[in-house]
């Protein structure tokens, strides 16, 4: 392989693994969009239209809290 090969060779590469990493990202924002704009509000709105009492309030009144902390970690697994 000569020099002009090597090189050809590294900026597909390099566009590739660009290509990958603004993939990730843009996977990542829809995610995160369909979590908040969709996934919250209805969770919420079933929660309190439901007529639960003691531990089964309390733990669905906590899934809210546990989507927000899935999205989270998705986002910090996938830059770490």
């Amino acid at each position: 392989m000569d020099a002009k090969q090597m090189y050809a060779a590294a900026r597909v590469i390099n566009r590739k693994g660009l290509t990958g990493a603004a993939g990730t990202v843009i996977g990542v924002m829809i995610a995160i969009i369909v979590i908040v704009a969709v996934a919250l509000p209805v969770v919420s709105d079933v929660v309190s239209s439901a007529n639960q009492t003691g531990t089964t309030a309390t733990i669905l009144n906590l899934l809210p809290l546990f989507l927000g902390l899935a999205a989270l970690v998705i986002v910090a697994a996938l830059f770490s």
